[in-house]
């Protein structure tokens, strides 16, 4: 199997930046986000499974799930949050490990919930994205996230400092454009070249 790399970090931290540069630079990239997202459309099984456990209120006028509406009840209620882990969370891995062999070059992936679902072994080496915590509330203020929402999204993940602290490498994304993509220019050659 081809070997993967994880990208991860704090909500907001700047890992969809991070991942635009690791792609420009040449490589094969994923996103559990998107790839949790597919799993939401109408017929997926996630999807069938959300609508039985939570009715049609989750749904928008166009039969889609709305996202905001799964929000609210996942980061109200660690219970729900829990089961919805548990549906998504091995649908997510199983389709990025697909996706890691289906070419020998290495998959950087985006992986927000990395420490927190304990896919790091899954991984040859961890990339974390860092910014100072000030910076993170303005990203998500300007996302138009309230206050409690910030609250509720930041106290299911660990620390940036932590996720720093435990990967292979570190990015700081409160940079000029300039320093960002040198930064990620030397972790991809460094990486690849092994």
């Amino acid at each position: 199997m081809a070997v993967s790399i994880a990208v991860t970090g704090g909500i907001g931290a700047g890992k969809t930046t991070l991942m635009r540069f690791f792609a420009k630079a040449g490589a094969r990239v994923a996103d559990a986000d998107e790839v949790a997202h597919a799993l939401y459309l109408p017929g997926q099984p996630a999807y069938n499974a959300m609508v039985a456990h939570w009715g049609t209120e989750i749904l928008t006028a166009d039969g889609e799930i709305s996202r905001p509406a799964v929000a609210a009840r996942v980061f109200a209620h660690s219970a729900e949050r829990a089961w919805l882990n548990e549906l998504v969370h091995p649908l997510v891995r199983m389709e990025i490990q697909r996706r890691a062999g289906l070419e020998e070059s290495p998959l950087f992936c985006a992986i927000p919930l990395l420490y927190e679902t304990g896919w790091e072994r899954d991984f040859a080496k961890v990339v974390a994205v860092w910014c100072p915590p000030e910076v993170q509330h303005q990203r998500l203020l300007a996302r138009s996230w309230s206050e409690k929402e910030i609250s509720q999204r930041l106290t299911t993940q660990l620390s940036m400092d932590e996720k720093l602290r435990r990967a292979d490498f570190g990015v700081i994304t409160h940079c000029s454009w300039e320093c960002l993509r040198e930064q990620c220019l030397r972790i991809y050659r460094t990486l690849v070249a092994h």
